[in-house]
């Protein structure tokens, strides 16, 4: 079988039967059973972090642009906006020396701690491993293909919105 070790892009069927999933949608209920780590590298309980809370999650990827532009504009809007919305942001891809065999995680943790302080970000940043030629990685699971992807997260665990891709961020919208 195909994965992200061999260089071999896999077939729909090994990613989990769909190349275009449709994915976690507005109505159901966010997923939580998948890992997140802190920007110390700890793994945390991703229902701890969104249970009951009105949860803006916002995933993205540290070596694209436009998906870091995201997260800043996201924090411009929350601070304009009268929403008590958390907002989290959670790296989902592996960076770092990692690739050459040392700890993915803790290197993606410093990776992204080194992002949040060069773009100024105040608020709270994850990591969340993903490997999308793996049928149970996590873009697989939630049905995402693009970063960044926002998922709106209701005080009850549905999802109100998802959004894919940069967005005119306002008050309304989170």
């Amino acid at each position: 079988m195909a994965d992200s070790k061999d260089g071999i892009f896999p077939t729909a069927d090994q990613v989990g039967g769909e190349v275009y999933p449709q994915g976690t949608q507005a109505g159901d209920t966010f997923p939580t059973d998948w890992e997140i780590y802190s920007e110390d590298g700890k793994k945390l309980d991703v229902s701890k972090l969104i249970n009951g809370k009105r949860t803006v999650l916002a995933f993205f990827i540290s070596s694209v642009a436009v998906s870091v532009d995201e997260l800043k504009k996201l924090q411009a809007a929350s601070k304009t906006g009268d929403s008590e919305a958390q907002l989290l942001f959670v790296n989902a891809d592996l960076v770092g020396t990692g690739l050459l065999g040392g700890d993915r995680i803790k290197e993606t943790a410093r990776t992204v701690r080194v992002v949040k302080r060069e773009q100024g970000i105040k608020l709270p940043m994850y990591v969340a491993p993903n490997d999308a030629l793996d049928p149970k990685g996590l873009s697989n699971k939630l049905g995402f293909r693009g970063l960044p992807t926002v998922y709106v997260i209701g005080a009850d665990g549905k999802v109100e919105n998802v959004y894919v891709g940069p967005q005119d961020w306002s008050k309304a919208s989170i």
